[in-house]
């Protein structure tokens, strides 16, 4: 199965937005937000998140989400 990139990711739900601007800022250990799994494929096939690639089994923001929430606190 391979993931799509969703070429509007404006069109990220609010759950998924709340996800992502949890996951931008700088937490440790426990306080990162659990993700459910409609929300942690919507943000992986915007391209705003991937696996991390230390195998640790987590996930990590992109360049792109990161971008995005640094524009949305610009407006």
């Amino acid at each position: 199965m391979t993931d799509k990139i969703n070429p509007k990711p404006e069109t990220l739900s609010n759950s998924a937005r709340w996800a992502l601007e949890r996951l931008a800022e700088v937490r440790y250990g426990r306080q990162t937000p659990a993700l459910g799994w409609s929300v942690t494929r919507e943000l992986i096939s915007a391209g705003m998140v991937a696996y991390a690639a230390n195998g640790r089994g987590g996930i990590s923001i992109t360049a792109a989400g990161k971008d995005f929430v640094r524009n949305r606190k610009q407006d």
